[in-house]
């Protein structure tokens, strides 16, 4: 049986559970190199599969990404193998069921034929995990997605209120005031120069509503195409790309630095408020 119908079947908690009976610690030991795993996350509201790496050290800050239309690509996994070392716990989570996007015209299918619904009831699920996890909550949770991923991930910054922040690499930018209020998380947005919809007029007007707003809003431009994270794409650049790292890595210390608030009951405490219901 494969690890991935293992966990299919079985679900979340039992599988951590499998993973620390096996000898997989919740934490790696210090000065490993970080290497994630599948898993399910159906006990969190979702019946799609993430990708988690976990830090060497008990992490203040879990970063929920949300792939680009190529999907939960080796590139989405090497970055959040990275960020784990880095000290942060990722959570990449799979919005295409395991399917890896190559093929042009297929992709440009794929992502009109994304179900809005249940893409957000995915990335939520991971939200969920980090702030409910008896094993892997964290004090703050940030969710972070490239191009169709930060679409969705701008719409978890405008109405989650159990995010801490967001960060958008090549995402939308509205073009109404009347479409802006108030925003449920601080937002980093980061904006290719050369984009023909989020052109430097449409961003700055959308900077300014947003601050009119009240909202916790940075943006950002680099000077590269849409896609310029992504080594499949054709305006991939190493050099931009660390460029908009040293703007969301500052963003994250930032949102680490900041009290953590409280949060929502994890399953075991739910789980221990209906026994003792039982008895009381």
């Amino acid at each position: 049986m494969t690890q991935h119908h293992f966990f299919s079947r079985f679900g979340a908690l039992t599988a951590l559970l499998f993973l620390l009976l096996a000898g997989d610690p919740a934490w790696s030991a210090p000065g490993s190199l970080p290497k994630g795993q599948m898993i399910p996350l159906g006990d969190f509201g979702a019946d799609e599969m993430a990708y988690i790496s976990i830090p060497a050290t008990p992490p203040t800050v879990g970063i929920v990404m949300v792939p680009d239309a190529f999907g939960l690509d080796d590139f989405t996994r090497s970055e959040a193998d990275r960020l784990a070392g880095m000290g942060y716990l990722v959570v990449a989570v799979d919005i295409y069921n395991g399917n890896q996007m190559t093929d042009p015209g297929y992709l440009a299918n794929m992502v009109a034929n994304l179900n809005t619904e249940t893409v957000l009831k995915t990335i939520n699920a991971g939200i969920r995990l980090l702030n409910e996890s008896p094993t892997y909550h964290t004090d703050h949770v940030v969710a972070m997605g490239w191009g169709t991923g930060a679409t969705y991930v701008f719409q978890e910054a405008r109405d989650n209120k159990t995010l801490d922040g967001a960060i958008t690499f090549y995402g939308p930018v509205l073009t109404q005031q009347s479409q802006i209020r108030k925003f449920a998380a601080p937002l980093c947005a980061l904006y290719s120069d050369r984009d023909p919809v989020a052109t430097r007029d449409a961003v700055e007007a959308f900077q300014h509503w947003m601050k009119d707003a009240g909202n916790d809003f940075e943006a950002w431009y680099i000077s590269a195409g849409s896609g310029w994270s992504e080594p499949k794409s054709k305006n991939y650049s190493s050099v931009e790309d660390g460029e908009a790292w040293k703007v969301a890595l500052p963003f994250l210390v930032r949102i680490a630095a900041a009290p953590a608030r409280p949060k929502s009951p994890s399953l075991i405490d739910k789980a221990k408020d209906k026994i003792e219901s039982i008895f009381h």
